[in-house]
């Protein structure tokens, strides 16, 4: 589907005024089925009029269902007023290229989960080992990219930690996750 995005928008991607259209959300979280598609237009310049123009030209060229799409000027992208920035730093995708938006200011994006296994038995605990790092196999962790920090500590890329979320949640594991943006 972002290929098609990208597709619908090529001419506006080329556009001097447009530094990107990240879309994020739902969609790019890895959801089987997304509720909408959230677009996010970012503009270098241009006057308010100019800026809701060129978003219902954009808003008209895309042929999908419940799609959300607003406009925000590069400066205004870092303003702690703007609440969408923490999607679009930690999961948004840019159409331009198609890979992740953090990628492009110099970050990547990853899930930081802490977890405790005080409260299961023994064998509760080397079974759920087992599937973290594998038994004759690969583990969890290595499937999804994931680094071991340390005891109770597991970095995964963003685009996998509702996976691992599930894995956890599926073996009952109480943990807590952290959304990180790591230099390049």
């Amino acid at each position: 589907m972002l290929k098609e995005l990208k597709k619908c928008l090529k001419n506006e991607l080329k556009e001097n005024d447009i530094f990107d259209i990240v879309v994020y959300g739902s969609m790019v979280k890895g959801k089987a089925r997304p509720g909408d598609i959230d677009i996010l237009v970012i503009f270098t310049q241009g006057t308010l009029k100019e800026r809701l123009s060129k978003l219902q030209v954009i808003k008209k060229k895309i042929k999908f269902d419940n799609v959300d799409v607003k406009a925000v000027l590069w400066n205004e992208l870092f303003d702690p007023a703007f609440f969408a920035k923490t999607g679009i730093f930690l999961e948004g995708v840019s159409l331009k290229n198609l890979k992740k938006f953090s990628l492009k200011i110099g970050f990547s994006a990853f899930s930081l989960f802490t977890y405790n296994l005080k409260d299961k038995l023994h064998r509760e605990k080397v079974k759920f080992n087992y599937v973290l790092s594998g038994r004759g196999s690969e583990g969890i962790v290595k499937k999804l990219a994931g680094e071991h920090l340390g005891p109770g500590v597991i970095k995964i890329p963003i685009g996998f930690s509702l996976e691992f979320e599930d894995v956890l949640t599926m073996h009952k594991i109480n943990f807590k996750k952290n959304n990180i943006l790591v230099e390049d």
